[in-house]
Parts: C-alpha cells; structure tokens; sequence
C-alpha cells in the first residue's frame, strides 16, 4: 500500500512527465513545418498542422479574400467600364450621325458658297454697270454748275387766289360806299357770265358767283361753256317723262336728291335718265357724268344710250362704274340724226339680286370732256365759260427769248378727233394775224393729249407722252429765238427750229395773254383746257437745262 510520500512524488512525477510532454508537443507545433504529430497526455498519438502551416494558411486565405476582394472590385469596375463602353459606343454613334450631318451641311453650304460666288460675281457686275451710270449721270448733272432759276418775270400762283407775285397789269381795286380805291396788289384779270360749282380743298360741292374763280386741290379750274342737257340732275321724285326703268329693278327717289335703284331680277336690269324729247344730234359729242354708290365688288356699268321710237334703244357707249365720281365721253353718238338721248345705269349679270347702287349728280352735255356739275331742276341749265386774260404789254418778251412753265392737271382724257376746235389750250397769244404763241394738247387721232408749241411761226412741236391722264405735270415751254423745247416733268422731250413769219396785223385782241385757252383760236370759250393751272411762271429769258430740271 502506497503512502502519503509516494503518491505524492507519484504525482509530481507524472506532472513533470505532463509539462515535458507538454513542453515537446510546443515545440512540435511551433517549430514543425507542414503536419506535426504530438503526444497527448493520455499517450495517445495526434497530427495536426504545425505553426507554421496554420500561419501560412492563415496569411493564404487572407490573400484569397484580399483577391476576392480586388476581383469584386475589378468586376464592378469592369461593369462601369462596359456601362462607359455603351455609352461611348453611343456617343460615337451620335457623333457619327452629327460627323454625317455635318459632313452634309458642309457639302450644302459649300454649294450655296458657289451659288453666292456666282451672285456676288454678277451683282459686282451690275454694281460696276450702275456705278458707271451713276457717275454717267453726275457727270451730265455736273457738266454744268447748279444753277438755281431766277425769280420769274410774271408769278401768277394760282393756289387760292389769281394776284401776281411778279408781273405788269392793272392794280386792283376795291369799292366803298361808292368810292374806288386803289389797292397795292395786280391780278389776273377774270370773268364768267354765270355761277358755278365746285369742289373745295376739303371736298366739299360750293358754288361761286358770277365773276368768281374756283380754286380746286389741283389750282385754278378752267372750263368751257357747257349745257346739262339732263333735267333732274338730282331727283327727288320720278319724273315719266325723262326717266325710265327695267323691270327687274325697283327704284326709291330720296328725299334730299338722288335715286337708289334696287336689283330685283335677272333681266332689264337698268336705270336712266333721258333728254326728253328727240332732239340731240348724234353726231355731236356726247359727254356723261354722275356720283354713285356702289357695293364693293358689284358689277356695273355707266352707258350713253340714244333712242328713238322706231329704232329703239343703240348702245353709243359704255364703260365700267365705280364708287364715286364718274365720265363717259364718245365724239359722236351716231349719225346725223335727231335722237333722245340717256344716261343709263345697269347691273351686270353677277350682282346678286337685292344689290343696291345710289345715284346722283347726273348729266349729259354736248362735249368731248366732261366738266363740273350743272345742277338742274326741271330745265337744262348751262354754265358759262371762264375767262382769264393777262395784258401782254412788259409780259411776254416775245422778240426775244422766254420761258413759260406752269403745273397742269387736265379733267378726263383728250377725245381724239380732226377738228381743232378739240384742242385743249394751256396758254396762248397771238402778236399779229400771222404770228402765234400757245401751248397746248393736241387732239389729232394718235396724238391725243400730248403737249405741243408753237412759237412765231404755226409750226408745231409736239411731246411723245400724253398729260392727260388725271396727274399733275409740271410743264415747261422754251423758246431761245432759235429753237422751241417742251420739257415734262424736268425732262425734255422734243425740240424744233423756230421759223420767225412775217409779222402780220395787229388788233386789239393780240394786246393780250390767254389763260387756259386759246390753241390757235382767240374767240372766246373755245379751245380750253377743261383743267387746272397752278404756279404759272413767266421768264424773259431761256432757262438752262439744270434750271429747268429744279422747278417745282
């Protein structure tokens, strides 16, 4: 039986022999490579790695995780870099398409280069053509210095009034309570044997007096004598016994003058307003006028209708009517005969059935231009001619040279025809029975309304362009002593030698200008301009081209 002693060396024993086997297996394991066996306390054998393995397995498996780590990481990056590839790819692909476009656009605008190449080629051309006008024309303009007109021997301005700016003739006068006083201003001398009517700067219908100039927007109105053969130029009631109407229009006379003529069928669709009884010769010239309204667009038509029992009604004319003033004139109506005749209104086909036209102001006068209102009321009426005159005496210069310019607007075109009588004056004098001075229109067929002068001798010299077609034309007539100019508008359009007759007698009406008249004619009312004259200037002297080109 073991005592107390050994069991307990027994135990220190084994616990040495545990610490040495203990101190064995440590080293195994921390000085080992690769699997160590070690000695368990039980005496039993175990493997196992040894330190150094599970080190190297330790830093192995960190390295696999660290590449694990860089491989996520890599395959993130290597996803944003295919996200960035699409997009690039994308990109490219947009800008392959712009690069295509743009490639176009270039392609384009290369051509539209050329085409601009090409135009500013010729506009260079045309420039280097214009500018070679341009200084053709200065030079002619500057051929000769400006030269500013003089201040004219005879200013009549005509504007408002017929008193001299310049000028010889009677001083005017004024009478008071019987007694005559003599006023600072001359003026053209005037008259007419009746009144007259007129339009004012405002457009308003005035009457003047007898003796009365009438002053309209174009200057001083000049006319002939003339007759409103027509004897309600303002109806307020029908008159059976000159007027007539279709059955396809009904007809309302308005209570301050005129007629409303209502479409009321398709047929007979007409108005008019006759002489009366046949009595008009139709061989004479026929001249119509009249105010109307008309609906915009309305097809309708002014007609001169001649008549007699037996032969009915003959179209003599007609033209298409506007809203507001309107003429018709014809050289003759027919042959030599006695007829009745009409101003007639009537609807074309295409206006529509209760379509209206207003009629007013109506009248038919025996001329070959139509001239102011005549108003009438029951009975023809006529006006008288007017008349204006300046004394030649310190006015005219007429053995040496002179210029006459005046601004001219004429009352409806000038009527062709043979006569003479025809012609429309502007101015006019006449030094003896042989000698004549006078600028007018012509009315010869295919020379109809353009100007023409004579100067000594009755040869004419005649313009190329009519002036009488409703504008305003500043007129100039020149005579040098040796040769006559008319000018247009600052052009000149026709020159001509001047051949000097021999003077022949001389009465009292050679004494005197023409204003407005004459043509080859001194009696009275005949040959006149049927126009306005404004400005009327005289020179005793012929003005430079230059000169001439400046007047206003």
């Amino acid at each position: 039986m073991a005592t107390l002693d050994d069991d307990l060396a027994n135990a220190v024993t084994e616990g040495f022999r545990l610490a040495q086997s203990s101190i064995i297996n440590q080293d195994l394991i921390l000085s080992g490579t690769g699997d160590v066996t070690v000695t368990l306390a039980n005496g039993s054998k175990k493997t196992g790695p040894s330190w150094s393995k599970l080190i190297t397995a330790a830093n192995a498996a960190g390295t696999s995780a660290t590449a694990a780590k860089t491989s996520e990481t890599n395959a993130l990056a290597s996803k944003n870099a295919a996200a960035t590839s699409a997009t690039n790819a994308a990109t490219s692909e947009g800008n392959a398409l712009a690069s295509k476009n743009a490639a176009k656009t270039s392609e384009t605008n290369a051509k539209t280069s050329e085409t601009n190449a090409r135009t500013s080629e010729y506009n260079a051309g045309a420039s280097a053509s214009s500018a070679a006008a341009s200084l053709a024309a200065a030079q002619q303009l500057t051929s000769v210095p400006y030269e500013a007109a003089p201040f004219p021997d005879v200013w009549a301005p005509l504007n408002d009034d017929l008193r001299l700016l310049a000028g010889f003739a009677p001083y005017d006068t004024l009478t008071i309570s019987g007694q005559v006083l003599e006023l600072p201003s001359k003026s053209l001398t005037f008259s007419r044997a009746s009144t007259a009517t007129y339009i004012d700067k405002s457009g308003v219908l005035r009457t003047a007096a007898i003796n009365e100039p009438r002053f309209e927007k174009e200057g001083f109105l000049i006319e002939e004598q003339s007759t409103n053969f027509l004897k309600r130029s303002s109806p307020t009631e029908y008159g059976p016994s000159i007027m007539r109407y279709g059955a396809g229009v009904s007809v309302v006379f308005k209570p301050d003058g005129g007629v409303e003529i209502t479409k009321t069928g398709t047929t007979s669709v007409w108005f008019e307003q006759h002489t009366g009884a046949a009595t008009y010769e139709a061989a004479n010239p026929v001249s119509i006028s009249c105010d109307l309204v008309v609906e915009a667009g309305d097809d309708v038509a002014i007609a001169i209708i001649r008549n007699t029992s037996s032969e009915g009604d003959t179209t003599a004319g007609v033209t298409t009517a506007v809203a507001g003033r309107n003429t018709l004139s014809v050289t003759t109506a027919g042959t030599t005969g006695l007829y009745r005749m009409a101003l007639r209104i009537q609807f074309g086909a295409s206006v529509p059935v209760g379509h209206k036209v207003t009629l007013d102001r109506m009248q038919l006068e025996a001329s070959l231009t139509a001239t102011s209102y005549i108003p009438t009321n029951g009975n023809t009426a006529t006006r008288a001619a007017d008349d204006c005159t300046l004394q030649r005496s310190g006015n005219d210069n007429y053995f040496g040279p002179v210029t006459f310019a005046m601004e001219v607007h004429c009352n409806g075109q000038t009527v062709a025809s043979n006569g003479a009588n025809n012609r429309r004056g502007i101015i006019s004098y006449y030094p003896s029975s042989t000698e004549w001075v006078f600028a007018a229109l012509n009315s010869s067929p295919g020379l109809s309304g353009r100007p023409m002068f004579c100067y000594a001798s009755p040869a004419l010299v005649g313009g190329a362009t009519a002036i009488d077609d409703g504008k305003i034309h500043n007129m100039v007539f020149v005579s040098d002593t040796i040769n006559k100019k008319i000018f247009t508008d600052g052009a000149v359009i026709t020159s001509d030698i001047i051949t000097r007759p021999t003077p022949g007698n001389v009465g009292v009406s050679n004494n005197t200008i023409y204003i407005g008249r004459g043509a080859g004619s001194a009696t009275p009312g005949v040959r006149m301009l049927n126009g306005h004259i404004r400005n009327l200037r005289i020179w005793h002297r012929a003005l430079t081209d230059n000169q001439i080109k400046g007047l206003r």
